[in-house]
C-alpha cells in the first residue's frame, strides 16, 4: 500500500436510517419510481452505483435465459459470426472515421507549443472586474475551424486558455496558460485593460511536479453548475456592485475569500485552481423548426427559461389552486431577479468553461480540514435558492464508503489521472473530454481577475514599483 488515507474522506456524510427514510424507500418501490430509488436510496444513502445495480439485474436475467437455452454461449456465438457481413463493415467504417478525427485533433493540439505567463500584480490596482470582462471578450474568437477541411482533415479546433491560481505553501500566484501563437493576443488584451500588471513567462509548475504515491497525498475535484442548467448564472460582480467602481474600502469582492483561503495553507501544502475557457459554438435543434434548423444552445436555453419564469408569474399553471396568480400584477422579487440576471448574461459572449482544483501535500502533512473547504471554495459566489452554485464533482468526491476503494488503489489512480488532465489543460478534447458549462464573460471575470489593492491577502505578492511607459520624445 502506498500510503494510508485517513478514515475521514471528502464527501463523508452521516445518514441516519430514520422512519422517514424507510417510508420513502417503500414509497419509491410501490410507486415504481425505480430511477429515484437507484439514484436516491441506493446512490445517496448507500453509495451503490446505478451501473452495479443494472449489472446485477442483467446477470440475473442472463442466468434465467441460460436455463431456457442450454447452449446459450454457442447460440450467441453463431449469431455473431453469422451476422458479421452486416455489422462488421458499418462498425469498421464508423470506428475508422472516429479514430481518424481523434488522431488529427490530437496531433494538432500536440504540435501547439504551450506557454505559461505569470501575472505580476502592482501594489496599486483599482480596476473592477469589468475590465477583465472586456479583456475576455477579445478572446472570444472562432478562429481555426472555418471550413470542414480545417476541422476534419487538419484537425484544427478553437484555441483554449487556462486562467489559473496557485498557492505554494501560502504563496499565491496568478497565471494564464495559452498557446505560443496566441501569446501576443493574450498580452495585448490584458495590458490594454491592466497596464499596471506585468506578464512574465515562467516554468510550468504543474508539468514539473512529479507525483509519488509514497511521498504525496492528493485530493482533486471539478466544479460544475448545480442545481439548475446553464441559463442560471452564479452571483457576479454586478450583484456585488463592483461594476460601480466604489472606493477600495467599500469594495466587497468574493475573490478575496478565495485568495485568503489558499494563502493560509501550510508550507508543505499546495492548492491549484484551473479555469479553462474556449469559444462556445454549441448548437441545438430549433424548437418548432424544421429538422435541419438549429440555433445557439446558449441563447436557446436562456429564452426557454425566461418564458418559463414569466408563465409562472402570470399563473399559466395547472390546477385551480394556482389560478389566483392570473390576477397578480406584480412579479415576485425572485422572478424579477432571475429574468434580469439571465437576460443580462445572455447579452454577453459565451464560453465553454471547465473548472478543476488540486490539493497536494506530503503524506505526513495530509490535512482533511484543508481540502474539504476547497471543495466549496466558490460558495460565496453561489445562489442555490433560485440561481446556481459551483458544486464539486468527479475524481475524489464520490469516495464515501470504505468498500468503494480497497487499499486506496482507486484513490491513487484518480490522483494520477487528475494531475495528468491538469498538466495537459485538457477538458474539451481527448483524452479528457469532461462535462462542462457555458458561462458568460461576466461570470468568468467574477471568478478570475487581477485583484485590486483592496484585497490584502498576505500571500499575494505585489511588485513594489509602479511601471510606466518611457517618454515618446526620447531620441532613438
Amino acid at each position: 500500500m502506498a500510503h494510508v488515507i485517513p478514515t475521514y474522506k471528502p464527501g463523508k456524510a452521516e445518514h441516519d436510517i430514520s422512519t422517514g427514510v424507510i417510508r420513502s424507500i417503500f414509497q419509491e418501490l410501490l410507486t415504481l419510481h425505480f430511477d429515484e430509488f437507484l439514484q436516491g436510496t441506493l446512490g445517496s444513502l448507500h453509495n451503490i452505483s446505478r451501473g452495479a445495480v443494472l449489472m446485477s439485474i442483467f446477470a440475473g436475467l442472463l442466468g434465467i435465459l441460460w436455463t431456457q437455452i442450454p447452449e446459450l454461449p454457442l447460440f450467441a456465438f453463431a449469431w455473431i459470426v453469422g451476422t458479421m457481413p452486416i455489422w462488421v463493415p458499418a462498425t469498421a467504417v464508423g470506428g475508422a472515421w472516429k479514430a481518424w478525427v481523434w488522431y488529427n485533433r490530437s496531433r494538432f493540439i500536440a504540435t501547439r507549443k504551450p506557454v505559461l505567463l505569470e501575472v505580476k500584480m502592482p501594489r496599486e490596482l483599482v480596476r473592477s472586474p469589468r475590465a477583465m470582462e472586456v479583456a475576455l471578450a477579445h478572446l472570444w474568437a472562432s478562429q481555426g475551424t472555418t471550413t470542414y477541411f480545417h476541422r476534419i482533415w487538419l484537425g484544427q479546433c478553437y484555441p483554449f486558455f487556462s486562467l489559473e491560481m496557485a498557492s505554494f505553501g501560502g504563496e499565491v500566484h496568478f497565471y494564464v496558460w495559452t498557446w505560443e501563437i496566441q501569446r501576443r493576443v493574450v498580452e495585448a488584451t490584458l495590458y490594454a485593460q491592466y497596464p499596471e500588471i506585468e506578464l512574465v513567462e515562467t516554468e510550468d509548475y504543474a508539468a514539473k511536479f512529479k507525483y509519488d504515491r509514497k511521498k504525496h497525498a492528493g485530493y482533486c475535484t471539478e466544479w460544475r453548475y448545480e442545481p439548475r442548467n446553464d441559463a442560471y448564472p452564479i452571483k457576479t460582480y454586478v450583484d456585488f456592485e463592483l461594476e460601480k467602481d466604489p472606493k477600495e474600502e467599500y469594495k466587497i469582492d468574493p475573490l478575496a475569500q478565495v485568495l485568503e483561503y489558499i494563502g493560509s495553507i501550510k508550507s508543505d501544502e499546495q492548492i491549484w485552481i484551473q479555469i479553462i475557457i474556449s469559444y462556445c459554438a454549441d448548437k441545438r435543434r430549433k424548437p418548432g423548426g424544421r429538422w435541419f434548423e438549429t440555433e445557439s444552445r446558449y441563447e436557446g436555453i436562456m429564452k426557454d427559461e425566461t418564458i418559463k419564469i414569466r408563465k409562472e408569474g402570470v399563473g399559466e399553471t395547472e390546477g385551480e389552486e394556482n389560478q389566483w396568480k392570473r390576477y397578480v400584477r406584480i412579479q415576485y422579487y425572485k422572478q424579477t431577479e432571475q429574468i434580469r440576471s439571465i437576460e443580462r448574461n445572455m447579452s454577453k459572449h459565451p464560453f465553454k468553461v471547465g473548472m478543476r482544483g488540486v490539493y497536494m501535500s506530503t503524506v505526513k502533512g495530509w490535512n482533511p480540514s484543508t481540502y474539504y473547504p476547497m471543495r466549496w471554495i466558490w460558495r460565496p459566489f453561489g445562489n442555490v435558492q433560485w440561481m446556481n452554485q459551483l458544486r464539486p464533482r468527479r475524481w475524489h468526491n464520490p469516495f464515501d464508503y470504505p468498500y468503494q476503494d480497497w487499499r486506496d488503489m482507486r484513490w491513487d489512480l484518480h490522483t494520477e489521472r487528475a494531475l495528468d488532465a491538469y498538466q495537459r489543460r485538457a477538458f474539451f478534447h481527448a483524452p479528457y473530454l469532461h462535462p462542462h458549462n457555458m458561462m458568460s464573460t461576466e461570470v468568468i471575470a467574477t471568478l478570475w481577475h487581477p485583484p485590486s489593492s483592496g484585497i490584502k491577502t498576505p500571500g499575494l505578492e505585489r511588485t513594489p514599483a509602479k511601471k510606466a511607459q518611457p517618454p515618446p520624445n526620447l531620441p532613438k
